[in-house]
């Protein structure tokens, strides 16, 4: 019999992440580790064993009046794949929205255009978007700094307007350790013209940035170089390419477009 249950112990739910996912225990670990007493897990049992699971990191949602709105991001969705097409993610999703009633909203990213899909038939909207492109490493006089999550929050809060995603130091603190484990960082980026903000991570000849504010292809560049690449894709500010999906939980007004920028994909 298949029962839904909030707070299942992290272990428990590790081998299942394992098998939908290819993670590593350790890249897993790391995450339950930074998101301990944070993070919300939902998972759907059969009998004892978790067969479907998603976590919900607690994070805002700024207007583009500033009112911050408390904001649920669903991460680590999956259903083992012998339970799958039998309605157990949809269901899991309906326990959690429920569990989740003193959120105003929650957000997640697919990862294919078939569950883009899939979560609009159950409520939820595209509304997060960027712009990607890639270029070639260059050398260039672009003074690099690489920052704590504090400061990075700091510095990429200076950067956005309208509306986005608003991170704490906790969770960015998961992305700098997903970002220093592959060779990079968070970054401070000075041209002559501009100061960035850079979320990277390397993937073998490719520095991948996972975020880049403002947009500057030549600090984008410059860091590649540094860092050993050969080239950069970058993902900033814009609205070229869909990325997240939102559901409003309260009867809040549903957004047209945002920006949530760091996936932790």
């Amino acid at each position: 019999m298949i029962s839904f249950v909030q707070g299942l112990r992290t272990e428990l739910l590790t081998p299942l992440w394992q098998s939908c996912f290819g993670d590593s225990k350790e890249v897993i670990e790391t995450f339950w580790r930074k998101t301990a007493g944070r993070a919300l897990t939902f998972a759907a049992l059969d009998g004892t064993a978790p067969v479907s699971m998603l976590c919900a990191l607690p994070t805002e949602l700024v207007d583009e009046s500033g009112q911050a709105l408390c904001a649920a991001y669903l991460y680590a969705v999956c259903t083992a794949p012998a339970y799958r097409r039998r309605g157990l993610c949809a269901a899991l999703l309906a326990y959690a929205e429920k569990e989740l009633r003193d959120y105003d909203v929650c957000m997640l990213v697919p990862d294919s255009e078939a569950m883009f899909h899939y979560y609009e038939k159950r409520g939820y909207r595209t509304v997060f978007y960027h712009s990607s492109f890639e270029l070639p490493a260059h050398k260039s006089d672009v003074r690099i700094t690489k920052l704590t999550a504090d400061a990075y929050r700091a510095l990429r809060e200076l950067q956005l307007y309208g509306s986005f995603v608003s991170y704490d130091a906790p969770l960015l603190e998961l992305q700098k350790c997903a970002s220093e484990a592959s060779g990079a960082g968070l970054y401070r980026l000075e041209t002559a013209d501009s100061v960035c903000c850079a979320a990277a991570e390397k993937r073998d000849v490719c520095l991948l940035c996972k975020e880049l504010l403002p947009c500057c292809p030549e600090a984008a560049a410059a860091l590649a170089e540094q860092l050993g690449c050969e080239k950069a894709v970058v993902r900033t500010l814009g609205d070229t390419v869909p990325f997240g999906m939102l559901k409003p939980l309260r009867g809040v007004d549903v957004f047209e477009k945002a920006y949530l920028g760091l996936a932790f994909d």
